[in-house]
């Protein structure tokens, strides 16, 4: 008789679990990881490695670019205190200086993001073969749309992407850990030195 009377109420916490939407989370400070960006319009696609420290703001990507059948490496740095944008052109041993007036990109979720759903990647027929993905959905200014997914726990990143009057772009982030193994990716080339 109690198991019949404890079986709804089960049901009831295990719905209302289901129902529960989850809060936008916050990312880790300090993460490393492989990205790709592929632009479809345009048929452009990019890859590499980042490193992104936010208790410093400033982040790092080594990328191998991909523009109308041209190839080559470049390496960012942006360094948002001092407002300042390194691209060092290993292929040449070239650097160029940009001034970088933007704020600190966050991974945050927009505070208008609203939660469009929760996805397994992966398998559920497998143990512990699947990765639980919040999706989020968001307005921008000038009519763009973004929609986020991030890993249900940890919150790191999974895949972005924009819409706006140029079309779609989007970032995929993979093979994510916490922590940056070598902070000197952050010092700049000597051949950007000279340009400071």
């Amino acid at each position: 008789m109690k198991l019949s009377a404890a079986l709804p109420v089960c049901l009831l916490l295990a719905l209302a679990s289901a129902l529960e939407v989850p809060k936008p989370c916050t990312p880790p400070e300090l993460m490393e990881g492989q990205i790709g960006t592929f632009y479809p319009r345009r048929l452009q696609g990019d890859y590499g490695m980042f490193s992104y420290d936010a208790k410093n703001e400033r982040i790092y990507a080594k990328m191998f670019m991909n523009r109308e059948g041209r190839h080559w490496q470049q390496v960012d740095l942006l360094l948002f205190q001092k407002e300042v944008l390194f691209q060092f052109f290993p292929g040449n041993g070239t650097c160029v200086k940009f001034p970088l007036h933007t704020p600190f990109p966050s991974p945050l979720l927009p505070k208008n993001a609203t939660f469009a759903g929760k996805v397994e990647l992966g398998t559920t027929s497998i143990p512990h073969a699947a990765l639980q993905i919040n999706c989020w959905v968001a307005a921008q200014e000038g009519a763009s749309y973004t929609v986020m997914t991030s890993t249900d726990r940890g919150c790191l990143p999974q895949w972005w992407a924009t819409y706006d009057s140029e079309g779609w772009f989007s970032k995929s982030f993979f093979n994510i850990t916490l922590g940056i193994i070598d902070p000197s990716v952050f010092t700049p080339p000597p051949q950007c030195l000279e340009l400071l």
